[in-house]
């Protein structure tokens, strides 16, 4: 869990030391540029979605998990807070090519329960392209999780593909 840091209420006459910028300043300056949570996670592989349902998506790669909140094993379809706060998050889905205008969305939700929100997306005119985004800020208190859903209207399974889908998640507040 990272710490978030107290700021400092000085008092008129202490003394400045060392120690006390280094507790104060650098390791707020630390957290801020390189310690608050951060979360970048992908597939490695397709993952097929059926027809008309809402189906949680697996993340199995990640490229940084600053605050341990995702296990590429274990409940791997989550990103669970570690440290409270709001955080900013962005999931998108790159699906398979191959059906025109046919929609397909992406949804993030809490806890298992809560739609947070949701994004859709079409296919390109050619079959060559289809993406959906979802993205938001939402506040998460410690042991809160997160995970993405996948649903799309192509009247058969498709897939969701590695190239670009991803969660991404960063502590913005407290």
């Amino acid at each position: 869990m990272a710490t978030v840091p107290t700021p400092r209420t000085w008092t008129v006459g202490e003394l400045l030391t060392a120690a006390k910028l280094n507790t104060d300043l650098r390791n707020g300056l630390n957290f801020l540029l390189s310690g608050k949570p951060l979360a970048i996670l992908g597939k490695t592989g397709n993952q097929t979605i059926p027809n008309s349902a809402w189906t949680t998506i697996t993340w199995n790669s990640e490229t940084v998990d600053r605050d341990a909140g995702h296990d590429n094993a274990t409940n791997n379809s989550r990103y669970t807070a570690q440290t409270a706060g709001y955080y900013r998050v962005v999931a998108a889905l790159l699906w398979n090519s191959g059906f025109t205008a046919k929609i397909r969305q992406t949804m993030v939700v809490k806890n298992a329960s809560l739609a947070m929100f949701q994004g859709t997306g079409f296919g390109d005119a050619d079959g060559s392209f289809a993406s959906s985004t979802s993205l938001g800020t939402v506040f998460l208190a410690v042991s809160d999780y997160l995970e993405v859903q996948g649903m799309q209207a192509t009247g058969s399974s498709w897939d969701v593909v590695p190239s670009s889908t991803r969660f991404e998640l960063e502590w913005v507040s407290s």
